[in-house]
């Protein structure tokens, strides 16, 4: 696998690598990424699944997500770091959380999504594209 991108979670227990550049880069405003980040919104890369390389032992919570799909939400069980998503609808992509990677300055946000659902108190001002729910993939 030739190196694109790679991170980790906090304690370097669990590492990953990806051979693909990320497919896209989002703000995710609904509320299961809310609750998920425990903030106000959670950055994801997108990447094809067959591109990473997940190594080290991970734990997962499954929820439907605010569009009704299943979300398997994978995090460090000994620092309790989230590393990404899987969906069980779109089983070839995975979501790398964006702060997890070695140099988060690597990807470049494309926008955001589930604006709709963006808490009142967020000012942003970008002009990225702003979806009111998940982009078409």
């Amino acid at each position: 696998m030739s190196l694109i991108l790679q991170g980790g979670c906090r304690c370097g227990q669990v590492r990953y690598t990806s051979s693909s550049p990320a497919l896209d880069v989002r703000a995710c405003h609904c509320r299961d990424c809310q609750y998920a980040s425990g903030s106000a919104f959670s950055t994801v890369a997108y990447f094809p699944r067959a591109s990473v390389e997940l190594h080290g032992k991970l734990a997962s919570y499954s929820v439907k997500g605010s569009d009704g799909l299943t979300v398997n939400r994978l995090f460090c069980p000994d620092c309790g770091t989230p590393m990404c998503s899987e969906l069980v609808e779109l089983p070839d992509l995975i979501f790398i959380k964006v702060g997890t990677l070695d140099d988060p300055n690597s990807v470049e946000l494309g926008g955001h999504m589930w604006w709709r659902s963006k808490v009142e108190w967020l000012k942003i001002a970008d002009d990225l594209e702003k979806l009111p729910a998940n982009p078409p993939l």
